[in-house]
């Protein structure tokens, strides 16, 4: 806080400063291992969930925004009860198998409301965020999704992740699984644990299971196999599980290798960023791999609610005999949510930093000292409780704010509906958070006193977009921080010290009936200035300044000069008024603490024209 006073004008000039039974399980997670998908959020869940769904609670996403979800649940085949996980990676869903039953089948509807519309959430899909163990099998996902009708952009599922992870044996089957020992040899070796990319191009062909070591042929050990062949295709042993595509040639049998284009184009790897908008629908299959491979991510970007339908296709399985479409064992799905920002917020308050003090009150006594201003509150440079907002004053938002001239972005003009309350909504593309960003605020002349500084920088944070509390303080005139108070005692030039015991200092004028003293030319008039911050902010910088009568100027009579003793000389300035001169005395730039005083003398000497008979100088 920084001050130049006078006796006359005491001016501050700026401020430094969610049919089948449910297994309920709420689990927080956070000191799981966790799956290969990463940031979906972190998730709570109601102890009852809403009415329809069969999950409800919180999330905040990983950049902050927040928001409720629900989970629905549609049709279902296969599964006979389904529990939940939640935590700081999304809500996982358990599918529990039933065994009884094959061509394995559920459907959610996983629904999100963000708690505002300043950023946009996509939900996202993966396998398990939480599970250390178990795996998934090959499956048919359908996603329906709609559009969050609050944000005017196109909804959009987008594969952002299919690393290729190591494949689950047994779960896929060895038409994927097995490798030839070379481009050329007749054997093959299975359980080849070959990284793949797990999501795939849907197509209407069929998936085949099979183990190597269940066709015709001869196992050489060492997982080698070296298959029989009957006209020139291969056939599954008898009472083996397992079906093999048609014309299954010892060259094409395996996808790797194979001739034949429908094999070799079937269920292609999805490639990162294929994407869907505009609300429609998106098919993929998914291989099998174990939960804590999988890494895997759909996202759908402005989406309220997406429906997936996970349908297990595999044709044969290695836990029944023939042919039964679907595994039917425990399956795992996990939904999340993240955000990116639309804009930038920056809000605050323009108020009256009173502490509570009527200003009525003040402006009857403007140089009250103690008493109601002991208020911690006033004068604070802090927006607290019982302070309201004002109007009038221009707020803007800046960049380039290290310069003498700042670029203003958005400027608003604060009216007495806004309480005092501001808000700037800026798109992203306009702020370059590397730039001086800052906001300004003035022109406030119903309160014209400052208690914060008027240019505040804003200090940016990674994957923060909302800053709050940006406020600016102001109080009216009379409850200015800096109070001064003027005595003054008669002397006849000779005393030695200006705190002398002998010196009566008063604030009434001297020839008032209070003290009775009658000056005459050539006597001495000592001063006392008490300057006394009754804020809570430090003055860091003040100049304590009076000018000294000059006979013929503002009505003087004399001429009055600086004379001995003098009292604290460092403290003031260089330019102050000399010894023997008239002019202004002026200290140096000086800082007073919140809620202290100080005191400064000086002496002066009349002139021989005429005797003071107004109110001090």
């Amino acid at each position: 806080m920084n001050y130049r006073s006078s006796f006359i004008t005491n001016s501050i000039k700026s401020l430094s400063f969610t049919k089948y039974p449910l297994v309920f399980i709420i689990a927080i997670a956070s000191f799981q291992v966790l799956a290969a998908p990463s940031n979906f959020g972190t998730f709570t869940r109601d102890l009852s969930p809403e009415a329809g769904s069969i999950a409800s609670g919180r999330y905040t996403t990983p950049t902050g925004a927040t928001g409720r979800y629900t989970v629905s649940a549609g049709a279902s085949n296969g599964y006979s009860g389904r529990s939940f996980t939640v935590g700081n990676n999304g809500i996982e869903i358990r599918n529990d198998a039933n065994t009884d039953i094959a061509n394995d089948k559920f459907t959610y509807t996983f629904a999100i409301t963000p708690t505002n519309n300043t950023a946009i959430h996509t939900i996202k899909i993966g396998q398990a965020s939480y599970a250390a163990d178990g795996n998934s099998e090959v499956a048919r996902h359908t996603l329906a999704f709609t559009k969050n009708s609050q944000i005017n952009t196109p909804a959009e599922a987008t594969v952002k992740n299919n690393s290729a992870v190591p494949l689950y044996y047994e779960a896929m089957g060895d038409y994927f699984m097995g490798r030839r020992e070379s481009p050329t040899s007749n054997t093959f070796r299975y359980d080849v644990d070959t990284p793949e990319p797990q999501l795939r191009s849907n197509s209407d062909n069929k998936l085949y299971f099979y183990r190597l070591d269940f066709l015709n042929g001869t196992n050489l050990g060492s997982n080698r196999f070296r298959p029989s062949t009957t006209n020139n295709e291969v056939r599954i042993r008898n009472n083996a599980s397992g079906f093999l595509p048609s014309s299954a040639t010892f060259t094409n049998i395996l996808k790797s290798t194979s001739t034949s284009p429908n094999n070799q184009s079937t269920f292609s790897p999805l490639a990162v960023g294929t994407s869907t908008s505009n609300n429609k629908n998106i098919q993929y299959v998914s291989y099998g791999m174990a939960n804590t491979d999988s890494s895997y991510v759909v996202a759908l970007r402005n989406a309220s609610s997406v429906t997936l339908t996970y349908e297990g296709i595999m044709n044969g399985s290695n836990a029944f005999e023939g042919e039964k479409v679907g595994e039917t064992f425990n399956e795992w799905i996990s939904f999340g949510v993240e955000s990116e920002p639309l804009n930038y917020i920056f809000s605050g308050t323009v108020y009256n930093d009173n502490g509570g003090i009527d200003d009525q009150f003040a402006t009857k006594n403007p140089d009250t000292i103690g008493g109601i201003y002991n208020n911690n509150q006033y004068f604070n440079g802090v927006f607290d409780r019982n302070e309201s907002g004002i109007a009038s004053s221009k707020v803007s938002l800046a960049n380039n704010c290290n310069r003498s001239k700042p670029t203003i972005i958005a400027t608003q003009t604060i009216t007495p509906a806004d309480a005092g309350a501001y808000n700037f909504t800026i798109p992203i593309s306009t702020i370059n958070t590397s730039n001086s960003i800052c906001v300004i605020e003035e022109d406030n002349n119903n309160y014209p006193i400052r208690t914060t500084s008027a240019i505040q920088i804003i200090s940016f944070i990674p994957n923060q977009y909302l800053y709050e509390n940006i406020n600016f303080g102001r109080v009216i005139e009379a409850n200015k921080a800096l109070v001064l108070e003027k005595e003054q005692a008669a002397n006849d030039c000779s005393i030695t010290s200006l705190t002398d015991p002998s010196l009566t200092y008063s604030k009434n004028p001297l020839n008032s009936s209070e003290t009775g003293v009658s000056v005459s030319p050539g006597m001495c008039i000592a001063y006392k200035i008490t300057a006394t911050n009754r804020a809570n902010r430090n003055i860091t910088s003040f100049v304590m300044q009076d000018k000294l009568q000059k006979l013929g100027e503002k009505g003087a009579t004399v001429t009055s000069k600086l004379v001995e003793p003098r009292f604290n000389a460092i403290d003031y300035a260089g330019d102050s008024a000399a010894i023997g001169d008239n002019g202004t005395v002026k200290t140096k730039s000086l800082a007073l603490s919140a809620r202290t005083s100080r005191i400064f003398y000086f002496n002066t000497q009349y002139g021989s024209t005429q005797a003071l008979t107004g109110s001090s100088p």
